[in-house]
């Protein structure tokens, strides 16, 4: 006779996302799997006087969460580096100043976070005001989004730029108007201090992972995909899961980092082609079958990529990163080794230009289930909404964004925000949206992040009445864009996603009914109880 369940968890309200969205009351473990889901009556059939027996008192369930867009040792960091994130600019040079004090000499001052639009004076910061507090050491603070630093005199005297340098492309110094430089630095502009900078070690980036792991378990999440990493911190973390300390499951993207010419890009994109896939490393802790591009900037920095200027810049609409025929020329060799492709496009410029990269590539090498992404889709001309259903291209959104970008969004883009943050058009359309945070450029609070989906508020309410309140997401489908769309996005739908027989055993015990409870109220849930392939790894 079959070995009986290790343990059974009864009387619960466990939300498993399965095809039917059915809730059920008990389930059993047996190793790393769900052994069996249904009623208590139907469920101890598989258990014995061995079983452990848990009674979850009424407590709801929910399948291990998926952010299907993260940057694992980026979240890790923020423990070492100047946590900027909902500061105003006097907080960020106060902290400045403070770590000037502390820090040695030549040592860079490092920090990610800030939002120049939450500011009273939402104009960029500039040179002089890092200059007043910290006069002889470099800084380098990336704005929230990522796509743009501000940087003092220091930094650009070591990063050998000056206000004659031309811009890269695909970036922008900023310049005042007597030529000088601002202080601000955009998209691949921030290569030359990317490079001054001194890397971190082995040690430094396996401690982040590890890091980053306590805030991921805290937050209910079994699973992350990390949007863009080298293969040698893939072999450090497989380091870490062959010890046992790392648990959480990763599924890599493979990415040439920082912001390369398209000959380094195509080149060391080659060396990773020739490693090959991994595919369910460590019992299907680690896979990395997806290789990531950028193709433009954000819209908060307005390095977006935009086909036409932005409505409240005009002269300027950005650029994209590389020609058509560079995209195609890379994309096409991540196919033929067998690479999915997530593509970074925020403009509608950058979402056209890759819809027609994957549809050439997929009329040259046709795959019925190649799943195909573009991180972010965030606009989205009208011509360029139904290609994505009918190419089978998936759009990965981070319905955080919202909370912020809403205040600058009808500005930027006037009649084109019609075209932007379309959820609700993009589901009705068939498209599946597997959603997530960018964290650290936003937080990972996966409940914060659904609260977004469904009200189109920020965390305060507002805008009153949520922000085009009619592209929101229904409570089951924001849940659905954690679990079972993030791991369809990563070809785990059949091991991940759902509470069901046969699958991994990772879900998590909350501390209220998302689906019932006061809608303001969703984003304060608690995880109470966080388990990876039955085992429990966080305990609040």
């Amino acid at each position: 006779m079959d070995r009986k369940a290790d343990r059974v968890y009864v009387n619960g309200k466990v939300y498993t996302v399965d095809a039917k969205d059915s809730v059920q009351s008990a389930f059993c473990v047996k190793d790393d799997r769900f052994m069996a889901v249904g009623t208590e009556e139907e469920v101890l059939k598989y258990c014995d006087e061995n079983t452990e027996r848990i009674d979850l008192g009424g407590q709801v369930v929910l399948p291990g969460l998926i952010d299907s867009h993260l940057h694992v040792n980026l979240v890790g960091l923020a423990k070492i580096e100047l946590k900027l994130h909902e500061k105003q600019k006097e907080e960020i040079l106060q902290m400045v100043a403070e770590a000037y004090e502390k820090t040695g000499p030549g040592q860079w001052i490092r920090g990610w976070g800030w939002i120049n639009n939450l500011w009273p004076d939402d104009s960029f910061p500039t040179k002089e005001e890092l200059d007043a507090v910290a006069p002889d050491k470099p800084v380098c603070l990336i704005r929230g989004c990522g796509h743009a630093s501000w940087v003092n005199s220091k930094a650009i005297e070591l990063a050998g730029v000056d206000e004659n340098t031309p811009d890269p492309p695909g970036g922008e110094y900023l310049h005042n108007e007597d030529g000088s430089l601002w202080g601000v630095v955009m998209d691949n502009a921030q290569e030359p201090f990317t490079k001054a900078i001194s890397p971190y070690g082995a040690y430094e980036m396996q401690m982040s992972a590890l890091w980053a792991q306590e805030e991921f378990v805290k937050n209910g999440l079994t699973s992350v995909h990390s949007a863009g990493e080298r293969p040698e911190t893939l072999d450090l973390w497989g380091e870490l899961y062959a010890k046992g300390d790392l648990k959480v499951r990763i599924y890599g993207m493979v990415r040439v980092t920082g912001r390369p010419d398209f000959d380094e890009l195509y080149n060391t994109s080659l060396k990773y082609f020739k490693r090959g896939l991994r595919i369910g490393e460590y019992d299907n802790r680690l896979t990395a079958r997806c290789y990531k591009i950028s193709g433009d900037g954000s819209l908060g920095a307005r390095s977006a990529w935009m086909l036409d200027d932005y409505s409240d810049a005009p002269g300027h609409k950005s650029s994209g990163k590389w020609t058509d025929e560079q995209l195609y020329k890379v994309l096409y060799e991540a196919r033929r080794a067998g690479f999915q492709i997530s593509y970074h496009a925020i403009g509608d410029a950058a979402n056209r230009q890759c819809l027609d990269t994957y549809e050439r590539l997929l009329n040259e090498m046709p795959d019925p289930d190649h799943r195909l992404r573009i991180e972010h889709a965030q606009i989205l001309h009208p011509d360029d909404i139904d290609r994505f259903a009918e190419l089978g291209v998936i759009p990965t959104y981070q319905t955080v964004f919202m909370r912020t970008d809403y205040q600058v969004a009808d500005d930027r883009l006037g009649d084109r925000v019609n075209g932007a943050y379309i959820w609700r058009t993009m589901i009705d359309k068939g498209n599946p949206l597997p959603n997530g945070t960018d964290g650290p450029i936003e937080s990972i609070n996966p409940f914060q992040c659904m609260f977004c989906a469904v009200s189109r508020t920020d965390e305060n309410g507002k805008p009153e009445g949520g922000w085009r309140p009619e592209e929101a997401m229904t409570r089951a489908e924001a849940l659905r864009s954690y679990t079972m769309w993030g791991a369809y996005s990563a070809f785990e739908e059949n091991i991940k996603g759902s509470i069901e027989r046969g699958k991994l055993a990772d879900f998590v015990i909350v501390d209220r009914d998302i689906m019932t409870c006061p809608l303001d109220e969703m984003k304060d849930t608690v995880v109470l109880e966080t388990v990876i392939g039955g085992e429990t790894v966080y305990k609040k």
